[in-house]
């Protein structure tokens, strides 16, 4: 049985409520907004239907247009072989040419006076230091006058003799006295040529009371001290020879076979660059270590000074080789490659290389090119395999070119 909301007696029924009908304004005005909603409709479909008979259709580009502008514009040059420099690296410490030691020629004098300093520059024949030679000097007068004694005991033997011999031509002296009178003289003349070295022995002593320079150089060790009495043979002076300094540089020994006398070195000390020249390459290799020693010649002026440590770059001119410049080797997943731009193309193509020795903004290449090809050399690091490319005047070719 179902509820009724509205319950009524049984057998009767309840009539259904009339609906009230809208007003005539309000049924006109809905049928006019209908009618305005079709016609707008209507026309925006005629509209479309009539942009779409009408528009034209486009034309397609030409073939011109279709190809892809110049990804940049590169500057190329010619693949060349070209002799490379191939540099031995070695280092070692700066030292004097040749050190000259000067030491004391006689013992148990005194040192009256030291002419020099450390680091002066001195002249052959410049004095040095020189001791106490009133003894020597005594000694040589001496010498002096047993010489005048000799001289004057010869002169009267030659007398005697001369008249000897003149009595002898007459009969008045006999042979045996003019013998005597020949040896005499020449026991004479031996007494003087004695007292004259006896005195040039005290001379030359007498003379190493001076120490000087045997030769230009700088001193470099002073130890000769004001009143010391110094044996004989002590050291007393370092000079350098001439000034002169060489770097005595290590190198390995797989690398002594490229390094002969005359070859041009780069010696750096720091941020100083000094060319120098190989003097000579030592006989032997130290067994300790593997590693031959050059004697590298420094120039006058270098700044350098015995003690210092500094590299060498040792430059032998190797066989030629094909080379690019720096600046036109790229890499594409880690490996070095150019791009090469064939004669009469507009795209590049990548190539992948070997690359060798680098030097003064040069790469050798092992493998990968040929001379005469063109390769990229500006704007190579923004460019890809196949991408078109335009030349540069030949003006900024040439400006780009190593």
């Amino acid at each position: 049985m179902l509820d009724n909301p509205n319950p009524t007696p049984f057998g009767e029924t309840t009539a259904p409520t009339p609906r009230t009908a809208p007003p005539a304004g309000r049924r006109w005005r809905g049928w006019l907004l209908a009618g305005a909603a079709v016609l707008a409709l209507g026309a925006g479909a005629g509209l479309l239907h009539f942009r779409g008979a009408t528009a034209p259709t486009p034309a397609a580009p030409p073939r011109e247009a279709m190809v892809a502008p110049p990804a940049l514009t590169v500057a190329v040059a010619p693949v060349e072989s070209r002799p490379m420099l191939r540099v031995v690296i070695g280092d070692g410490s700066v030292v004097a040419w040749q050190e000259l030691v000067i030491g004391a020629e006689l013992g148990g004098l005194r040192v009256v006076e030291v002419a020099v300093e450390e680091g002066e520059s001195v002249r052959r024949g410049q004095l040095l230091a020189r001791f106490d030679d009133a003894v020597l000097a005594a000694q040589f007068a001496q010498a002096e006058a047993a010489v005048t004694e000799a001289e004057a005991a010869l002169e009267i033997a030659q007398l005697d003799l001369e008249r000897a011999r003149q009595l002898s031509r007459s009969a008045i002296a006999t042979r045996q006295t003019l013998e005597q009178r020949q040896s005499a003289a020449r026991q004479a003349e031996a007494r003087l040529l004695a007292a004259r070295a006896r005195r040039d022995e005290t001379a030359a002593r007498l003379a190493q009371t001076r120490v000087v320079a045997p030769t230009d150089g700088t001193v470099s060790r002073r130890s000769a001290l004001l009143g010391a009495v110094v044996p004989a043979g002590q050291e007393m002076f370092r000079l350098i020879r001439d000034n002169r300094l060489e770097l005595d540089a290590r190198v390995p020994e797989l690398d002594l076979a490229g390094v002969s006398p005359g070859q041009a070195v780069r010696v750096l000390h720091g941020e100083r660059m000094i060319e120098a020249r190989v003097r000579m390459v030592a006989p032997i290799v130290a067994a300790e270590t593997r590693l031959g020693l050059v004697h590298v010649a420094l120039p006058e002026g270098s700044g350098l000074r015995p003690g210092m440590f500094a590299r060498a770059e040792i430059r032998s001119e190797a066989p030629r080789a094909i080379a690019v410049p720096q600046q036109a080797v790229v890499f594409r997943e880690g490996a070095p490659a150019v791009f090469v731009l064939p004669e009469g193309s507009e795209r590049v193509a990548l190539r992948r290389i070997e690359t060798g020795a680098r030097q003064e903004g040069m790469v050798e290449v092992a493998s990968g090119l040929r001379p005469g090809e063109r390769i990229v050399l500006t704007g190579a690091g923004f460019l890809s395999d196949g991408d078109r490319v335009a030349l540069a005047p030949p003006a900024e070719r040439q400006a780009a070119a190593p």
